[in-house]
């Protein structure tokens, strides 16, 4: 599907207002890394082992991450 009309330009807007903007799909994550860099939401300087990842990382062992670990892992993550 081709993006939204405005989305990239709100990205932008949102992101110089102070606003972290994140996007959470069900898409696969390649997929998901595309659409989240057409529409500005991953920029280019992005480390994508970083700033996008799959549930899974969640819950590595079965269980999701303790509190703590899950603060900071979305901390930094944008897809």
């Amino acid at each position: 599907d081709p993006d939204r009309d405005g989305v990239p330009e709100s990205v932008l807007a949102a992101r110089e207002a102070g606003i972290r903007v994140v996007m959470i799909t069900g898409d696969y994550l390649k997929t998901a890394i595309a659409i989240a860099r057409n529409v500005n939401i991953l920029q280019p300087q992005d480390d994508e082992q970083f700033a996008a990842v799959d549930c899974a990382r969640l819950r590595p062992d079965g269980n999701y991450l303790p509190h703590e670990q899950m603060d900071l892992l979305t901390s930094s993550v944008r897809v």
